[in-house]
């Protein structure tokens, strides 16, 4: 009898051990993930925002088909990156990419479908895609642009353009 109350007793510790520790995990998983979307979406610079409330009419803002959530690695070709999101679609929704461009303030003009050698390609919801400055081959995740030397600098603002050729987004480069 004594063997049983102790068996019962560490059985009842480990459940009570192995609970805190999933809810231990669970919390920092989810302190963690919420960190990474904060960092990803908040990336964008103030300036983003307030051109997206100034073509809106400051109504509220208004919903980004495609924002830029990061530039990295500037000033090195081997990692020069722009990553484009969709963080607040449903996934199902898609945009089609053709037409759509990046401009930099020395009216430098890249043509994210037609530099990357890609016929089409569509961004969902919820989605991501990186476009290289370097030469590769193009994913439908990860874009090259082909360019022989970076061409993003600290300071400088990317521009997203639509097909219409209205500005969607900018970012200021920190």
């Amino acid at each position: 009898m004594n063997q049983a109350k102790k068996l019962l007793f560490y059985i009842v510790l480990n459940i009570i051990v192995s609970a805190v520790t999933i809810l231990g995990v669970l919390y920092i998983w989810e302190k963690t993930q919420l960190k990474d979307v904060l960092l990803e979406s908040g990336s964008s610079s103030p300036e983003a925002s307030s051109a997206a409330e100034g073509e809106d009419g400051g109504e509220g803002g208004q919903d980004l088909l495609i924002e830029i959530g990061e530039v990295g690695g500037i000033g090195n070709l081997a990692t020069e990156y722009i990553r484009l999101i969709r963080p607040d679609s449903d996934p199902g929704d898609t945009v089609s990419l053709q037409g759509w461009r990046l401009m930099d303030e020395d009216n430098q003009d890249y043509d994210i479908l037609e530099q990357s050698g890609l016929p089409s390609l569509e961004l969902h919801g919820q989605g991501a895609i990186n476009i290289y400055s370097k030469e590769g081959a193009s994913t439908p995740i990860e874009l090259y642009l082909g360019l022989s030397e970076p061409t993003w600098e600290p300071g400088e603002t990317v521009s997203l353009v639509d097909p219409d050729g209205k500005v969607h987004d900018t970012y200021l480069i920190p």
